[in-house]
């Protein structure tokens, strides 16, 4: 990321560096409530464009999460991050007139642009953390694949493998890109071929 990308042009952060943090701190909740969408029929009327939410687009952001309390689904939760503050609804309408959503630059965790596994060295340890995420990851696809192919009995243990590949790339996102690097290691999500 260039300092340009960091600072914004007017010293703040700009919308890729916010969209980068958004995705960041919505992976564990993603990982927390599964896909974040309802799981009643309507979920398949939701938004698939990229608008602002309001009543006519869909069904309510609103979703009951496992714990019983009101969770916002995902798509909902990255547009609150991007408009810098919280959606409510009033008189019907989703707005996005909620209180602030504060932004730290500092809190933002600076990950390598663009990894590749393979542009790692050979037998390093950054490579073979690279590697699980990336065994991981194509465990989880190929499960879930299989949970769409008429085995929706898997999906536990998709979920199981998420939580897994959450775990591995947090560990790989702790290691710096390099020996004094102030950028960190980022999972690939490249698919491997061994089985």
């Amino acid at each position: 990321m260039t300092s340009t990308e960091q600072d914004g042009a007017a010293g703040g952060p700009d919308r890729r560096t916010a969209l980068q943090l958004a995705a960041t701190a919505a992976v564990s909740g993603v990982l927390a409530t599964g896909a974040g969408a309802p799981a009643s029929a309507s979920a398949a009327t939701e938004p698939s464009a990229v608008t602002e939410p309001s009543a006519a687009d869909g069904p309510p952001p609103a979703v009951q999460a496992e714990s019983g309390t009101d969770e916002l689904a995902h798509y909902y939760r990255f547009w609150e991050i991007v408009q810098g503050r919280r959606l409510v609804k009033t008189h019907g309408y989703w707005a996005f007139d909620g209180p602030p959503i504060p932004f730290d630059p500092s809190g933002v965790h600076r990950l390598v642009e663009n990894p590749d596994t393979q542009r790692l060295e050979e037998g390093s340890a950054a490579r073979k953390a690279s590697e699980r995420c990336d065994r991981a990851y194509t465990e989880m696809l190929r499960t879930l694949n299989r949970v769409f192919d008429g085995h929706p009995e898997e999906l536990r243990r998709a979920q199981k493998q998420m939580e897994v590949l959450g775990k591995q790339a947090r560990a790989l996102m702790r290691m710096p890109s390099a020996p004094g690097a102030k950028t960190f290691l980022a999972p690939a999500f490249q698919l491997t071929e061994d089985r």
